[in-house]
């Protein structure tokens, strides 16, 4: 009987399934966990960076700003869908488009993590979707700039 090699190798498998076991307990607490876009980490509200480095003011708003960018843009194309889809009439809220299954809640919110700014003529339908910026006040940091 080859004893030694035969519990090497039962040795070998509880390693392997131990690690296993490890690896697949770690995805399976990671999953559903709340996901952030990329740089969220780095909004002027965190203490610190991705690294739990402080962040630098400045890097923080330029990369809020960045992700604001983006999610006006995303905000943008989703009320003009609605419209198309609602005989031209504009949403009567950025919530409608969550409603309508359009966007994702997340992106009703600026890169601050401020809900954006939303207002529809009733008269002619021209909306504007804008976020206060870094100051959370009107002001001339907000986005897009004012006309």
């Amino acid at each position: 009987m080859d004893t030694p090699a035969k519990a090497s190798r039962v040795s070998a498998l509880m390693v392997a399934a131990a690690l296993v076991g490890v690896a697949i307990g770690f995805l399976w607490g990671n999953l559903g966990r709340e996901t952030r876009l990329p740089g969220d980490a780095l909004r002027t509200d965190d203490a610190t960076g991705p690294f739990n480095v402080p962040a630098a003011p400045a890097q923080a708003d330029a990369v809020a700003a960045k992700i604001t960018g983006g999610r006006l843009g995303l905000l943008t194309q989703a009320v003009q869908h609605y419209t198309l889809l609602n005989a031209g009439a504009p949403p009567p809220t950025l919530e409608t488009l969550v409603e309508a299954d359009l966007l994702g809640r997340e992106l009703l919110r600026d890169g601050w993590d401020r809900p954006f700014q939303y207002a529809v003529d009733p008269k002619t339908g021209a909306y504007a979707v804008r976020s206060l910026g870094p100051d959370g006040k009107p002001s001339d940091d907000d986005l897009p700039p004012a006309d």
